[in-house]
């Protein structure tokens, strides 16, 4: 809408602005950015690549054969999914987002012929009952709306003897060590909306406890937990 029909409706520029403003917190409240800033985010995280080769090699030691499904649950610009197939290169990587922006990411990064992107998120995964081995996801639990049916959902796509691997941010991190990550990140050229778009999320973050809370109340039996309660991130592997 152009600025002079805003002002025949009765709209002053403050306004304007206030709407402007609540638009955006709900797009970062929803875990939702724009193009620009997913590319921002896919060249920022590449600098990174041993963060991603952590999750894989810890995906890959709860394997059991070769031919997996493995379900990347938020996969972002698919740089999880590329270091997973490095490790696994004969499972069938599902990564499953809910912008298309991202899945044009994901399919540009992770290129290779056993992977799929599919439109999705954490309360409607595109894909049948009891289809996948494991499901891996990092730092995309802030960004359930609704946790419960999350894990409800996740249970459901499991099969019987299936696994959940969840990289979390930690709810309990210190604040001050937050700064120090947001100085670290604009030093290294993230950017502004890139460096909140991460730190944003520590504010619907979970502790360790009501992660383990969320998988129980989900019927899942927690097998593995790594992390400290004051360390901005943890790692939980639980079994359906």
């Amino acid at each position: 809408m152009r600025y002079v029909e805003l002002k025949q409706k009765g709209y002053f520029p403050v306004k304007v602005l206030i709407i402007i403003k609540y638009r955006v917190f709900l797009c970062w409240s929803d875990g939702l950015i724009s193009d620009k800033t997913a590319e921002k985010f896919a060249k920022y995280m590449k600098k990174y690549p041993n963060l991603y080769k952590f999750l894989a090699c810890s995906v890959q030691k709860h394997t059991t054969n070769a031919h997996l499904v493995i379900i990347d649950l938020g996969a972002g610009p698919g740089l999880l999914s590329l270091e997973l197939h490095k490790k696994i290169p004969n499972a069938k990587i599902i990564g499953v987002d809910p912008l298309q922006k991202m899945l044009q990411l994901a399919n540009e990064n992770a290129c290779f012929d056993t992977f799929e992107a599919l439109l999705g998120s954490s309360e409607n995964i595109p894909v049948e009952d009891d289809s996948a081995d494991i499901i891996v996801s990092r730092f995309s639990l802030p960004y359930w709306k609704h946790p419960n049916s999350s894990f409800t959902e996740i249970y459901r796509v499991l099969k019987p003897g299936g696994k959940i691997i969840l990289e979390a941010l930690n709810r309990d991190f210190p604040v001050w060590r937050l700064f120090l990550i947001k100085l670290h990140m604009l030093l290294n050229s993230a950017g502004g909306d890139v460096t909140r778009y991460h730190l944003d999320a520590y504010k619907t973050a979970y502790t360790i406890g009501q992660v383990e809370q969320f998988l129980t109340d989900a019927n899942f039996h927690i097998i593995e937990k790594e992390g400290s309660e004051k360390d901005w991130k943890f790692l939980v592997v639980a079994e359906k």
